[in-house]
């Protein structure tokens, strides 16, 4: 039963870092309550396109914090066809 309790928490655990194709390097970083207001008070999870990085709150139950990477995700992931993909050409 313990082997598969530690299978269970090793599947949950959340990544530090995440590579999209072509090498599109991603860090993920679980901030305190304090650290993730300051960058925005009503958001648990956010992408930063500019710097590559997805923060997460990470006093939510883990379950919860898979969720908003996949989201956060979602939005890198469109980022990463944005700019390679298309040449930046759909913002024009």
């Amino acid at each position: 039963m313990g082997t598969m309790l530690k299978e269970r928490k090793t599947m949950l655990r959340i990544p530090s870092r995440v590579v999209l194709p072509f090498g599109y390097r991603i860090s993920v970083r679980q901030l305190s309550d304090a650290e993730m207001d300051r960058r925005d008070p009503n958001a648990d999870g956010i992408w930063d396109d500019e710097n590559k990085i997805i923060y997460i709150r990470r006093r939510l139950p883990v379950t919860r914090r898979r969720y908003i990477l996949a989201h956060e995700l979602g939005h890198a992931w469109l980022d990463w066809q944005h700019r390679y993909l298309d040449d930046g050409k759909a913002s024009t």
